[in-house]
């Protein structure tokens, strides 16, 4: 027992270190808050517990790069319904303005949507985090990306089709499929937004969103699909209108990650995040089973509630006290909140001498960040006002039991903690009691069971509905394993001491910052439908136990060549969730959808790859060959770094792939780098790799710069806080570096291709020149807006400078050499501008890609910005290159993979020769429209309203001659039907009456 306490003390004192730390978090979720003010956190967090593995350094710092792409001028983010609505926006434009339609581009996918493990050690397709199964049609799928939005097949994961290509937000957390109409689907995003489709996926409608944070679970009453469920950063939601509203309904649940039916009755809802709920009425009230929260309310009196709980004593470095105590941890929110927890209705009819006992402790009182003053507070009926009874602004002493008397005895008695707190660290509260000489314990603010404060997943099972597993994390590694075998009302840790099933090892002992684990990012835990006893759970790996979770063997390993040798499955490390439907199991994780079909019997075919289809990679940075063979290598997220060759994609690099390129002189000759700038190199195109020395040891960015001579061989650049050279490949570096050190790491490094003495590199908003090779100190260039995101030397002409920034002008244009700019934001949309790249054809042909589309533009529509996005789905540009020797431009996507176009020409906007025999009738129409064409090649059409909505998409139609569309369901009015191919598009006004 005494083994148990003191565990569980050394949780409640890990847990107030780490809420303090992690605000940063609850700031990301909030939406208030600029970049600078979450890094700024964020740095004091991992300054304080390091940057290795398992403490979400990696996850922090994935965030860090689309935010710092995406923020405004002010440094804040875009919540996605601003997108949302600005798409629309920009569609309206481009349907009334038919000579901004004109230039649209040629947009095909080119992958990867397989994986092909050569050299990398953990191949997948892309990131998986959610995924929803017609149990009655297990070949009806959807699954969600994080940033390649909903995808579905028919025929069980042969084919793939995507279904939110015209949306502006197609970052997927969460999805549900109506268990009585599978043609509707649910799906959730980031800033609490909610999205509804009544097609199968063909439009969808944004709904009234839930507050801010990510949606992590949405859950559909199978007795009354009106009634919906969800949980996410923001607290646990309720819909009783198929998603059209949405009400918190537990004001105590600061956040939520998962939410089940007990089988069965779905009445019975349990629910959890870092602490755990359960309603016995359909979801109408909460309670806390396991708190002294049971005893107590929370009055915001400024700002939002933020009183949590642990559950033991909290003592530090001195003796921990005995008893039935339970600790209380005050932690502000961001705006000053001043918050009052009251104690449940006390009778003191008879009291003699009645006294409060308390203990609290706290650090860094009085700053202006942290903790400012704890008041106690007492009065004698429900509507009365309070007095003060005691007022704190520093700590007593740390750990003192305190007894305060309490005057005015009577039979109705409420006591109070207030506390008021900028943000940071707060106080804790322990052994609060209520005593009186004559009555003896009149109030004890105990607690019912034993949980940690990590977050929590649950499982449940039709095979006894009774039980309910609990399965928690601690600091991003396994913490406990909880059973309950009365429906949730209580709970029994299963003993795993020393056990880390979270990590990336074969024998659950990973402990230290080489692989603990990243949950609960990844993490999740399912039971088998027949088979209680039947249990799995997932990290990095997949574990099965069959003695109800008292025992875990591993069933998957992150690696293909450990998972083969060791006989059991590979699955792509880091797993976000498990699910079984049926007796078939599946699993989403960072390399795509995996099932098990026969989940009770382990070997090396346990998981079968569902992936191939999916064109969901999320690149960083790619490099395309020059020559006239195609060979581009392009470094992903989770996914390592891939090469296509002759059509064939192989994964040659693992980890998170970053920049690299293909050796202008010889194809087989790729570079390649992970995160903070590891240097790796390939002499047979990819079918091995080396790594080379960084500079002088150097560590650089999350994506470090790393790029090729344009006219010297083996001449490689290297971005660290300096700019280092080789002249061998990579096999050592000229010393000193070439630059001064520009007192942090550099993002964007870019050589004249015309002129290799001339070179540019951005650190942030700072721009620096040397026009001597870094001869000398280079030279900060000012003039223009914002961060920088992308730097496009022209061709030919190396005082010709493009920049992508965050600053309202978005782009920034150079004649001489970086001394004047220009914006060029003309008539661009409200998006970010992440991509420049200029294309030589005589006229500066400039191209800019942006979080949502590509858009170009010359001197010969000056001022004047073209779409180029036809076919292109919407989703983040994260680089553009140009390969002249055949004209074609390329696109990494952060989500859809890579894409390729022709080149603007003027061919491009020949759209009446194109689509001169295609006709449309009746026109006006009050029911169906028919499509008539003559020629034989895929069409896409869609549909959108005077206001820029889509409310019809069909993709890749061969009509032969004919193709009907039913518009009775429309509203009467004005629309426009856009048609394209992969070289040209068509909008045509409709009239529907």
């Amino acid at each position: 027992m005494k083994k148990n306490y003191y565990y569980a003390l050394f949780i409640c004192v890990l847990t107030l270190f780490t809420v303090h730390a992690q605000r940063y978090k609850e700031m990301i979720e909030a939406g208030t808050y600029s970049v600078q003010q979450i890094q700024q956190a964020a740095e004091e967090h991992f300054a304080e517990v390091g940057t290795g593995r398992g403490v979400g350094f990696k996850s922090y710092k994935r965030w860090e790069f689309k935010a710092l792409m995406d923020m405004d001028e002010n440094g804040m983010l875009k919540p996605s319904d601003f997108y949302y609505h600005e798409y629309e926006r920009l569609q309206q434009e481009l349907n009334s303005n038919r000579s901004l339609a004109a230039f649209q581009g040629s947009w095909e996918q080119l992958g990867p949507d397989y994986k092909n493990g050569t050299s990398g050690w953990n191949p997948g397709v892309g990131r998986v985090t959610s995924i929803a199964v017609q149990e009655s049609n297990q070949n009806h799928i959807i699954v969600g990306s994080p940033g390649g939005g909903v995808w579905k097949t028919t025929d069980g994961g042969v084919n793939w089709t995507v279904l939110t290509d015209n949306l502006s937000n197609i970052d997927v957390y969460a999805l549900a499929m109506d268990p009585v109409n599978s043609n509707i689907y649910y799906w959730g995003s980031t800033n609490g937004n909610i999205f509804k489709s009544i097609d199968a996926g063909a439009t969808w409608n944004l709904l009234a969103d839930t507050g801010s944070g990510t949606v992590n679970k949405i859950l559909i009453d199978p007795t009354n699909t009106t009634k919906l469920y969800c949980t996410s950063s923001g607290g646990i939601f309720k819909s009783t209108d198929t998603g059209v509203t949405w009400s918190k309904i537990n004001p105590l649940a600061n956040n939520g990650y998962d939410i089940e039916f007990k089988p069965g009755d779905t009445n019975t809802i349990y629910a959890s995040g870092t602490e755990y709920f359960v309603s016995r009425d359909g979801g109408n009230t909460f309670d806390y089973p396991f708190s002294g929260f049971k005893s107590w309310t929370q009055e915001s009196v400024t700002g939002s509630r933020f009183w949590t709980i642990s559950n033991s004593n909290q003592n530090g470095s001195v003796t921990p006290k005995t008893g039935n105590g339970m600790a209380m941890f005050f932690y502000a929110s961001y705006d000053h909140p001043v918050t009052r927890l009251v104690s449940e209705e006390l009778n003191l009819q008879g009291a003699t001498n009645p006294q409060l006992n308390f203990s609290f402790t706290n650090v860094n009182w009085g700053s202006n960040t942290f903790l400012n003053e704890m008041r106690v507070l007492y009065k004698t009926s429900l509507g009365g006002a309070w007095t003060e009874l005691a007022n704190y602004t520093a700590e007593v002493t740390s750990w003192t039991d305190i007894t305060l008397n309490l005057p005015n005895a009577s039979s109705t008695y409420y006591i109070a903690f207030e506390a008021t707190n900028n943000y940071g660290r707060g106080l804790t509260l322990d052994d609060v009691s209520v005593t009186d000489a004559t009555l003896g314990t009149v109030f004890q603010s105990g607690f019912e069971g034993s949980m940690g404060s990590g977050v929590k997943m649950m499982a449940v099972s039709p095979a006894d509905d009774t039980v309910v597993f609990m399965l928690e994390e601690n600091s991003g590694a396994f913490g406990k394993l909880y059973k309950s075998t009365d429906s949730g009302a209580t709970f029994t840790e299963i003993d795993h001491t020393g056990r880390n099933y979270f990590g990336y090892s074969s024998n659950s002992t990973d402990t230290d910052d080489a692989g603990v684990g990243q949950a609960p990012r990844d993490m999740d835990i399912a039971i088998h439908p027949t088979d209680i006893n039947d249990v799995h759970i997932a990290g990095v790996n997949t574990w099965r136990s069959t003695d109800g979770g008292i025992t875990f063997s591993i069933s998957s390993q992150w690696t293909p060549g450990n998972a083969s040798s060791s006989n059991i499955g590979y699955c792509h490390a880091d797993v976000d969730l498990l699910q079984f439907v049926g007796s078939n199991l599946y699993v989403g994780s960072d390399g795509g959808i995996f099932i098990a079909e026969n989940p009770t019997v382990v070997n090396t075919n346990y998981y079968r790859d569902l992936s191939s289809g999916l064109g969901i990679r999320e690149f960083y940075r790619i490099g395309v060959s020059q020559t006239a063979a195609e060979v581009v290598t392009g470094g992903a997220q989770d996914n390592g770094s891939s090469i296509l060759i002759g059509g064939v994609w192989k994964d040659w690099l693992g980890a998170d792939g970053m920049e690299g390129f293909v050796d202008k002189d010889n194809n087989d000759v790729i570079y390649g780098t992970v995160q903070f700038g590891s240097l790796y190199k390939s002499t047979n195109g990819g079918n091995s790799s080396f790594g080379l020395s960084e500079p002088e040891g150097k560590s650089g960015n999350w994506v470090t710069p790393f790029e090729q001579d344009p006219t010297a061989a083996n001449t490689i650049y290297a971005g660290y806080d300096q700019v280092y050279k080789s002249t061998n490949g990579g096999t050592s570096w000229v010393l000193p570096a070439i630059s001064q050190d520009f007192g942090g790491n550099i993002n964007h490094l870019k050589i004249a291709p015309s002129n290799n003495q001339i070179m540019f590199a951005a650190r942030g908003s700072n721009l620096y020149k040397t026009e001597n090779g870094g001869a000398t100190n280079w030279v900060q260039k000012t003039g223009f807006a914002g961060s920088i995101n992308s730097i496009a030397i022209h061709p030919s002409d190396p005082n010709k400078i493009a920049l992508a920034t965050t600053g309202a002008g978005k782009v920034y244009v150079s004649t001489d050499g970086g001394d004047n700019w220009t914006s060029y934001l003309y008539n661009l949309p409200a998006f970010s501008a992440s991509a420049v790249v200029w294309q030589d054809n005589g006229n500066d042909g400039l191209y800019v890609g942006m979080n949502y589309g590509v858009f170009y533009i010359d001197s010969t529509f000056p001022g004047a910005w073209q779409p180029f996005s036809n076919n292109l789905p919407n989703v983040r540009i994260t680089e553009l290159e140009v390969k002249t020797i055949d004209n074609k431009l390329y696109a990494a996507s952060y989500g859809r993979g890579l894409w390729k176009s022709d080149l603007y020409s003027e061919a491009l906007s020949v759209e009446d020769i194109v689509f001169e025999n295609l006709t449309i009738h009746p026109n006006p129409t009050s029911s169906q429209l028919n499509f008539s064409w003559d020629k034989n090649e895929p069409i896409t059409i869609k549909i959108f309203n005077v206001n820029g909505k889509l409310v019809y998409y069909a993709k890749d139609l061969i009509l032969n001659n004919s193709y009907t569309i039913d518009v009775s369901n429309l509203a009467t009015g004005i629309y426009f039907a856009k048609l394209n191919t992969i070289n040209s598009s068509v909008t045509k006004k409709l009239s529907v009456n």
